[in-house]
């Protein structure tokens, strides 16, 4: 399984990015195979952004995918940026 964290900082309105993000990044992830979960934080000036994916080459695909969306629909610039294989995680099964 492979990762991908991004922390973004942002100077546009919390509630409408936040809004605009959500509309358009959830089909974004869950259209792009190898897709396992995505969550965002958002804190002050800050997003964060998380991602599991199957692979390293879907991981690759979606990034590369909202990545193009960040730069196109925000005023969001990449503050840091971690990728990698994870040594563990756990997923609950319900």
């Amino acid at each position: 399984m492979y990762g991908r964290l991004l922390i973004y900082t942002f100077d546009e309105d919390k509630k409408a990015l936040e809004d605009k993000a959500r509309a358009a990044v959830i089909p974004i992830v869950t259209n792009t195979r190898g897709y396992i979960s995505y969550g965002v934080i958002f804190q002050d000036d800050r997003v964060i952004s998380t991602s599991a994916w199957e692979s390293e080459v879907h991981a690759q695909a979606g990034d590369a995918a909202l990545l193009e969306w960040v730069k196109t629909n925000t005023t969001m610039k990449v503050e840091a940026r971690f990728t990698g294989d994870f040594s563990w995680m756990e997923i609950a099964s319900r």
